[in-house]
């Protein structure tokens, strides 16, 4: 029986912000399997931010869309036929799916295998997995934080930054974070128990760097970004000798057809003066050692230490409105789209190996800065 697949294409490259003009819908047949393809059935995507980069022709840390072609998108899905002597029929696994229903791959590390017995799938596209691993290696790694310290969080209640916050607040860190309203931010700072949370919408560069002043009265160590934009200029005079600005997103800046147009204040005096570091990070530079962080980011899952929120719509048809309700922070927690679901009986993956690594009793902490220990995505 031939199959059809429902497919969400790049119509046209954004100018400017995106609009709902930019997409369009195709359905077209899955062919039949040549030797060393695999076909997998989606059955849950993740909307992100960092998806509106790849709709522009400019340089990018990751491939742009073609337009015309199906729109990338990363999701989890179930192996249904294979060619390839890698892979099961059956195997559950995670990877750049695209927004479609059915994704057809010749190479077995295009995607990779996961156990549902270390998290669930919606865990997987949130806390535990790309979004958790984000929070996870940016924040260590280049946030280096240290108990006492004040960091700040722009998108506080963004799924990677909900997730940083709950870190930091865990290794003793002071948690501010920013942002579009002050309804948005009582409600933040309740969900992630932030200590402060402010809001940035309607308000002028000067207005939001004194409002972090207030909520910040040690000043800041860590600048957590999210957003880039003029929150990144307002927190400038804010940050603290040795601080540490980690460079995540740009959402703020999404609306330029070319980021090069982005104007604001440069801050290499203050980089001078305060001996600051500000570093961007892509987590596919840490590709061979995600197994650190879900190991660490599931046991503190299970121990009630890192929670989520989730905010879940179903169907293919629902793919468009779901990123557009994300990109404009309508989402009520990390937005994803159900299209179909696991079938358990056929997962070939021991799911007790990983509950059993991820027990109490189990010295998961350990493993997991062992594999951490030493990683220089610089020199791999």
């Amino acid at each position: 029986m031939t199959l059809s697949n429902n497919q969400i294409i790049l119509a046209k490259r954004p100018d400017g912000k995106p609009t709902p003009d930019v997409f369009s819908k195709r359905s077209t047949s899955v062919p039949d399997l040549k030797d060393g393809e695999y076909l997998i059935k989606v059955t849950i995507l993740s909307m992100d931010p960092a998806l509106v980069g790849r709709m522009r022709a400019e340089s990018n840390y990751a491939e742009s869309v073609d337009v015309g072609t199906t729109m990338h998108g990363y999701g989890i899905g179930q192996v249904i036929q294979s060619k390839n002597s890698n892979v099961k029929v059956g195997e559950v696994r995670l990877g750049r799916l695209d927004m479609q229903e059915y994704a057809l791959f010749n190479d077995a590390a295009a995607t990779s295998e996961i156990n549902l017995g270390l998290a669930t799938e919606e865990h997987y596209l949130s806390v535990v997995g790309i979004t958790g691993a984000t929070a996870y290696f940016s924040l260590l790694d280049i946030g280096k934080p240290k108990a006492g310290e004040t960091i700040l969080i722009s998108a506080g209640a963004s799924s990677v930054g909900a997730v940083v916050a709950q870190m930091a607040k865990h290794l003793g860190l002071y948690t501010v974070g920013i942002v579009s309203t002050d309804e948005k931010a009582k409600q933040t700072k309740t969900d992630w128990n932030y200590d402060a949370v402010i809001s940035y919408r309607g308000k002028s560069v000067d207005e939001l760097e004194a409002d972090i002043q207030k909520a910040c009265p040690k000043g800041v160590d860590i600048y957590y970004d999210n957003t880039s934009g003029d929150i990144s200029e307002a927190v400038l005079d804010q940050f603290n000798e040795y601080g540490r600005h980690v460079v995540i997103g740009r959402l703020a800046i999404s609306h330029l057809a070319n980021t090069k147009d982005d104007r604001g204040r440069r801050d290499n005096n203050n980089i001078l003066a305060k001996r600051l570091t500000k570093k961007g990070f892509v987590l596919l530079d840490y590709q061979p050692i995600y197994k650190a962080a879900f190991l660490q980011l599931a046991k503190w899952v299970n121990q009630g230490k890192i929670k989520s929120k989730l905010d879940i719509v179903s169907g293919i048809d629902q793919v468009e409105s779901a990123f557009f309700r994300m990109l404009a922070g309508e989402s009520q927690g990390k937005q994803l789209v159900r299209l179909a679901k696991i079938d358990d009986t056929k997962d070939p993956a021991k799911r007790w190996v990983p509950r059993l690594i991820t027990s109490n009793r189990f010295p998961t902490e350990r493993i997991a800065k062992r594999l951490h220990r030493g990683y220089d995505p610089h020199i791999q």
